[in-house]
């Protein structure tokens, strides 16, 4: 690791990557937290961080052919200035307008900009990193910013909680729009040599055939579609309890100050960090179809025993001590059995992708699941502002029930199964 960290180059990105990310954190958390003490409406809150993640995902595929064509350190450090410069605008607006509809409108416009900025800026960091380390350091640096991603999201949700409640929104902005400064300052002094610009056309005509190619794989493949669109439904079933619950219920149900969401938010990525080491301790160890269905059964133990907890506290069945008494370790164990599920899933995929179609494959998956995450958040989002959450509580562990069938006992994802025991 320190010979990594002597890497100027790659100790740039980091520092950064590591300033903005943090900022970022605090930001999507106490924004979240302001809309819904604003309007009072859980769909306001989830059309917000809907609206953001659809742009993202709808302008990401047409980004990332722009991204090989142009030299991906500017693309860094002109998006990080763009979303630093929008985010301190953004701040001024606030500090002048008081009126929810203004203070509304200012939020969305900068979502707008961050989530074109993100198509971006995401594409290209990682793209960058092989360019910045030698080949047999790539898994290390690879390894480094996911260890340090966790990391990064406990402290700056912690942050978000504390610095909400002692500084307000508005100052909130400020310190993220001067991290995203900070992070293209530094972004500046990476070298990188230039690359020769490929044809647009030809890039975009790959582009659609190797989309049509992964599609027609992933239809081939026994026992690979109802694999990827069970992993798809729980992503889809689970979304909504910390996008759209879990705030919903402290902020408007609880009438708690957003210290003791930050808690709760620390707590699950505390016990995803640590099932990261687990998983990574066991390494070679790792048995995929036995984890796949030890963790997707825990994950699910550990939904049912989280949507209980939650509807009792809202029923004042039990006091708000006995609730965080039992809720904390419950989601402290279920972002393990998350980790759990996910590495070896990850895995899998993987071993049963032939290489030459891996990437295209992969990508469509990633698409579909970020396309899948602002339906998930919208449709909680009118579940809550016309019923309750206990309604939505009790949806998302029906919808779950399927995918949990159709990965530990459906006989369609059993030929995959038999591929990876091979």
């Amino acid at each position: 690791m320190r010979e990594l960290l002597k890497n100027k180059n790659f100790t740039l990105l980091f520092a950064g990557s590591f300033v903005s990310q943090i900022g970022t954190a605090f930001y999507n958390f106490a924004v979240g937290w302001f809309i819904l003490s604003l309007t009072a409406s859980p769909l306001m809150a989830g059309l917000y961080i809907a609206l953001g993640a659809i742009i993202q995902v709808i302008a990401t595929p047409i980004a990332g052919v722009f991204v090989d064509r142009l030299h991906k350190i500017r693309i860094l450090y002109i998006t990080d200035y763009i979303r630093g410069i929008s985010v301190l605008l953004g701040a001024l607006l606030i500090f002048t307008f008081s009126q929810e509809t203004y203070l509304l409108l200012i939020l969305y416009i900068i979502t707008v900009v961050l989530a074109l900025n993100n198509a971006f800026f995401i594409p290209a960091a990682g793209a960058v990193r092989p360019e910045l380390v030698e080949r047999d350091a790539l898994n290390q640096a690879n390894a480094f910013f996911s260890f340090i991603t966790s990391i990064q999201t406990i402290i700056g949700v912690l942050l978000a909680g504390v610095f909400y409640t002692l500084l307000g929104i508005e100052l909130i902005f400020v310190i993220n729009g001067i991290s995203f400064i900070i992070s293209g300052v530094t972004e500046m002094f990476i070298h990188l040599p230039a690359k020769t610009s490929k044809d647009l056309n030809v890039q975009k005509e790959t582009f659609i055939t190797d989309f049509k190619a992964g599609f027609s794989y992933i239809l081939s493949k026994q026992g690979l579609l109802p694999f990827m669109l069970a992993a798809l439904m729980i992503n889809f079933a689970l979304t909504p309890i910390f996008a759209n619950a879990l705030p919903y219920l402290f902020n408007l149900q609880l009438n708690k100050d957003p210290v003791h969401l930050s808690v709760v938010n620390v707590t699950f990525s505390s016990g995803m960090l640590v099932g990261g080491l687990v998983i990574g301790a066991i390494g070679a160890k790792l048995c995929v179809v036995k984890n796949i269905k030890q963790g997707l059964t825990a994950l699910m133990i550990g939904n049912f025993s989280v949507v209980i907890l939650m509807i009792a506290i809202t029923q004042s069945q039990i006091s708000y001590t006995m609730f965080l008494a039992f809720f904390l370790p419950v989601l402290f164990l279920q972002a393990i059995a998350s980790v759990w599920l996910n590495v070896p899933f990850m895995t899998g995929m993987m071993r049963v992708i032939e290489e030459e179609v891996r990437g295209r494959v992969m990508a469509i998956m990633d698409t579909l699941s970020a396309a899948m995450i602002p339906l998930a958040i919208v449709l909680a989002g009118l579940v809550l502002e016309y019923q309750s959450l206990p309604v939505l509580l009790m949806t998302v562990l029906v919808i779950s029930i399927l995918p949990y069938y159709l990965m530990v006992f459906g006989k369609r994802t059993k030929p995959l199964y038999a591929i990876l025991k091979a």
